[in-house]
């Protein structure tokens, strides 16, 4: 895939799917994110199993992916699958800023509810925040070293 084909995926994919390790314990979680110039933005609650492997390891590992059809053959074993993903490798910061925290969730927020409400988004409201069940907003960067990304099509998928 070319770059621009990477950087939209990136950009228009709904759900990411983030790899971690803990010692020789591997976890992947489905996530929700935004993409920005090489930085990928999440956030989670400031206590779990996520954030815990996140400080024990900050290397993480991120995919993204869409199935486009089935192609069909004669003999069964012979089908294939059209697809297009990303894979994206890089570091995790927890970031501790308000304002970079808040610029990163109105990316995010514009993603997913529409930029008039990620302009809405008041710093000192990230900075009060807490879940339901008391916990802190945590926000993640994830700043991508290395991108790989991978298509394989035909124009025959149903």
């Amino acid at each position: 895939m070319i770059e621009a084909d990477v950087d939209t995926m990136l950009q228009t994919t709904l759900v990411g799917r983030l790899g971690l390790c803990c010692g020789s314990q591997p976890y992947v979680i489905p996530i929700n994110f935004a993409y920005h110039k090489g930085h990928i933005y999440f956030h989670c609650a400031d206590v779990g199993m996520k954030i815990q492997y996140l400080r024990n390891n900050p290397i993480v590992c991120f995919e993204v992916d869409e199935h486009i059809g089935t192609i069909e053959a004669p003999v069964i074993c012979n089908y294939e699958t059209a697809y297009r993903s990303v894979v994206a490798f890089g570091r995790a910061t927890i970031l501790a800023d308000h304002e970079k925290k808040t610029t990163a969730l109105r990316l995010i927020v514009a993603k997913y509810a529409g930029n008039e409400n990620a302009q809405k988004l008041e710093t000192r409201t990230v900075e009060k925040y807490r879940s339901p069940k008391g916990s802190e907003t945590v926000v993640v960067d994830i700043k991508i070293e290395k991108v790989t990304g991978k298509r394989y099509s035909t124009e025959q998928t149903s």
